[in-house]
């Protein structure tokens, strides 16, 4: 199986299979059971940033980087019956670099028009089966492994190429079976081809790092228990090896087990408790022994929130801990365990832009949290919120001096921009986002060539949806 177009033209012969199977005059009589929708969504950010580390790295940079990005998506709906249906959403998304270290002229209007969705679903099969065939967003709980399948272009798209049947198991749990393969290279864009965009890649080859990702996933929704929902939760996943522009890496074949619990206590006291743990086999290679894998990651929260009260505070404390490994990522020799946590296919900006740059393309790991996160309403849909801790790492790597990696604060401020009442459809919001983290010890920010106390990131945003 070399890409998605499989998947899709599998999904296209189903689909014509069965409006091919109706008489005309069918059809014909009812119109009332064939729904059509269409619509789409327009996104433009401002984003600043100043000092950010160099990923995977524990050095900093004294470059700035602004640039202003637009990401626009049209899509169509067809659904009959209820049962039979077809999605198609269309995207594009170019920028204007004021500043940039990058190349300038990369992603410049009119750039790309991708296909970022296009799926087949089939509903309620046997009473108890739900089945979606193609090119979809999924996002599995909170997203802590499962969120992302084209990590290698940011946020331009999530989707993935992938089969998924949602199982209704008992009267009030699911059980979703996923089986995904994503290509490094998307072959069914129209538009300027000098753009390379590389959906999976971790480090940037030339032009492609061509790393593929493939996986199943069984992802149970336990919800029988009153305010007590539980998730287990089983991934494959193999990622091929790939390169930078001049060095090889190895892949790997692992597998990730854990449960989540969100237990509502009161109407005003909840908590969250997910753990994960991995175990598989890194490639061996020239230069590089074959290793183990043995990692895990662990999230705690308590939750306290006041919707009677002016301004309905909401106030949570909370701990994440990803595994981290004192060797190299990538170049270690010695055979050895790593222990480093892999997000598997949350490689995303997640909580956080700043957080995101430490490490290479999103590759969370190697993270100790402990955090506040405080939210407040001043009017309708206007929410202020507040997330503030110290980030160490787990373990030193990098031959950093310390574990520390500075104190890390975010502050968000989201609004509405059109009323609801403006019409029956459509949203205009904003949101502006501003995040600062001050160095600790891990990070060498005072050098010949850098001396700077924080790094910087700051976003303007604006989305309508119509």
């Amino acid at each position: 199986m070399k890409d998605s177009r499989l998947l899709i033209v599998a999904g296209c012969l189903c689909n014509l299979a069965l409006f091919a199977g109706e008489p005309a005059g069918v059809i014909e009589e009812n119109r009332s059971d064939l729904q059509l929708d269409a619509g789409g969504d327009i996104r433009a950010r401002y984003e600043f940033k100043d000092n950010y580390m160099n990923a995977g790295k524990n050095t900093v940079g004294s470059a700035y980087e602004d640039y202003l990005r637009f990401r626009t998506r049209v899509y169509g709906k067809a659904v009959y019956k209820e049962k039979y249906g077809i999605y198609l959403r269309l995207g594009n998304e170019f920028r204007d670099y004021r500043n940039s270290t990058k190349n300038k002229h990369k992603n410049e209007f009119p750039d790309e028009i991708y296909i970022d969705n296009l799926y087949f679903d089939f509903k309620n099969l046997g009473d108890r089966v739900d089945l979606r065939i193609g090119r979809q967003d999924i996002k599995l709980g909170v997203g802590r492994v499962v969120k992302d399948g084209t990590s290698g272009d940011g946020s331009r798209s999530t989707y993935f190429d992938a089969v998924r049947a949602t199982i209704k198991m008992l009267e009030e749990s699911e059980l979703d079976l996923i089986g995904t393969y994503n290509h490094y290279r998307d072959d069914t864009t129209i538009g300027n081809g000098y753009n390379e965009y590389d959906s999976t890649k971790i480090k940037s080859g030339s032009p492609y790092s061509k790393m593929d990702e493939m996986g199943v996933i069984a992802y149970m929704h336990y919800n029988e228990i009153e305010n007590f929902p539980i998730e287990f939760y089983y991934i494959w996943k193999r990622e091929t090896r790939f390169l930078d522009k001049t060095t090889r890496y190895p892949g790997r074949n692992f597998h990730t087990l854990g449960t989540r619990i969100a237990p509502k206590f009161t109407d005003k006291l909840s908590s969250e408790l997910e753990a994960a743990v991995q175990a598989g086999r890194i490639d061996s290679q020239d230069g590089m022994q074959s290793r183990d894998i043995l990692a895990w990651m662990g999230y705690a929260a308590l939750t306290y929130s006041e919707r009677e009260l002016v301004l309905k505070p909401k106030l949570t404390g909370a701990l994440l801990y990803l595994s981290g490994d004192e060797d190299s990522y990538y170049k270690t020799a010695n055979g050895g365990t790593d222990n480093g946590w892999n997000p598997v296919w949350n490689r995303s900006s997640w909580f956080s832009e700043i957080g995101s740059y430490m490490y290479d393309k999103y590759r969370w790991s190697n993270l100790i949290y402990p955090h506040m996160q405080a939210q407040v309403e001043l009017a309708k849909s206007h929410k202020v919120k507040l997330q503030t801790g110290p980030m160490f790492a787990a373990e030193k790597d990098n031959n950093a001096d310390g574990n520390y990696r500075g104190y890390f604060t975010q502050v968000k401020y989201e609004f509405p921009l059109l009323s609801e009442s403006a019409g029956e459809r459509g949203s205009l919001k904003g949101a502006v986002v501003g995040e600062m983290l001050y160095f600790g010890d891990y990070y060498d920010h005072h050098t010949a060539s850098v001396d700077e106390d924080a790094t910087y990131w700051l976003r303007f945003e604006i989305k309508g949806e119509f």
